[in-house]
């Protein structure tokens, strides 16, 4: 039968299965093939095929084709790592001050949803903290981007009806950085599932992880092995949220250079009017589209910089794994990528969470 991946480690992974039982899995011959040299095998919200075992367990005889993935290079493994799969929308929650707003981090997590080819939501949690203008002024930005703004506050209860509306019969990604009140906003989106929360430092400005590893929450559904109580097998309203820990470091590594303006829905129709066309790094070239956008203040010039930074991280040189393949990624999307000539600038581009760099 098939089954959806709900949690993973290492070799064993909870399924929610297709007759409406979780069973917790063990993967056949201990690994699958097609994910050699990856950080980590399965991903929430895989499609897999399992063999039920008589004590009610299972075994993962195969992994079916991915129609999507949210990940980042992961710097321990050096090997890309994917935390979820066959997502529908990414949703980056964020905090107007305690965390502080961090726009290129933002920016990087659109980038994710931009490649996985899914809508992108930014939810401003802690409303009840007060919005400072500048924070306003950017969200304004976001959205005459096509992303959609959700505000939200998780005493009082704000935008829970309009986030719930982008939930239903969606897979969605919740991410963001610790603190910023992803498990506060799931308790009151859904009484009863009783995610852990924590305070945040105001010393560091950053939280502390309570969400220790991706999870699918199935609102309504039972969350060990049994019966789903829902309506379905998709949870409350068709609802299926993978909640990820809090995020220190969100290094892209593997996403082609030259395809990063095409991640940036400003700059992606400004490409072909580039006089270098699809080669053109939009970093120093003359007739420059791009650039001639950021000096006429059509692109907003702090969005240029998270692209400056990131095509910069994407053209230094990547350590990988010697076994194993190089970037299945890559290899599944069919695209061969050549040695760019590395941008003007130094230092590391693997940010940490209180870095100015955000």
């Amino acid at each position: 039968m098939n089954g959806t991946v709900v949690s993973s480690t290492n070799n064993t992974a909870r399924v929610l299965c297709d007759d409406g039982a979780t069973r917790l899995c063990s993967i056949k011959g201990k690994r699958i093939k097609s994910l050699a040299g990856t950080y980590n095998g399965l991903a929430v919200g895989d499609s897999v095929e399992v063999s039920p075992t008589e004590d009610g367990k299972g075994m993962i005889t195969a992994l079916r084709a991915r129609r999507n993935t949210f990940g980042r290079y992961n710097e321990k493994g050096k090997a890309e790592q994917a935390i979820a799969a066959n997502i529908d929308r990414v949703f980056c929650v964020a905090s107007p001050r305690l965390p502080p707003f961090r726009p290129r981090f933002i920016d990087r997590l659109a980038v994710l949803a931009e490649w996985a080819r899914v809508p992108f939501v930014i939810v401003l949690n802690k409303t009840d903290l007060g919005i400072p203008e500048d924070v306003t002024e950017r969200l304004r930005d976001y959205e005459a981007l096509g992303y959609s703004v959700v505000r939200t506050c998780a005493r009082s209860g704000e935008g829970v009806d309009q986030l719930l509306g982008l939930l239903r019969g969606q897979v969605g990604v919740f991410a963001g950085q610790s603190g910023v009140g992803k498990s506060s906003l799931l308790n009151t989106l859904f009484p009863g599932i009783e995610r852990r929360t924590g305070e945040v430092s105001e010393k560091y400005d950053r939280g502390k992880h309570t969400t220790t590893m991706a999870e699918m929450i199935l609102p309504g559904a039972s969350s060990g092995v049994g019966a789903v109580s829902g309506a379905d097998i998709g949870g409350e309203e068709g609802i299926r949220i993978i909640d990820t820990p809090g995020i220190r470091r969100l290094a892209l590594r593997s996403l082609p250079a030259g395809d990063l303006a095409a991640c940036f829905p400003e700059m992606l129709p400004l490409i072909s009017d580039c006089a270098y066309g699809s080669k053109c790094s939009h970093t120093d070239e003359e007739g420059c589209a791009v650039r001639l956008a950021v000096e006429e203040g059509t692109i907003h010039p702090d969005r240029y910089e998270s692209y400056l930074r990131i095509r910069e991280e994407l053209d230094q040189p990547i350590a990988w794994k010697k076994s194993g393949v190089r970037d299945p990624g890559r290899r599944e999307r069919g695209l061969v990528g050549k040695a760019r000539t590395r941008i003007r600038g130094s230092g590391s581009a693997d940010l940490e969470e209180h870095d100015a760099l955000f």
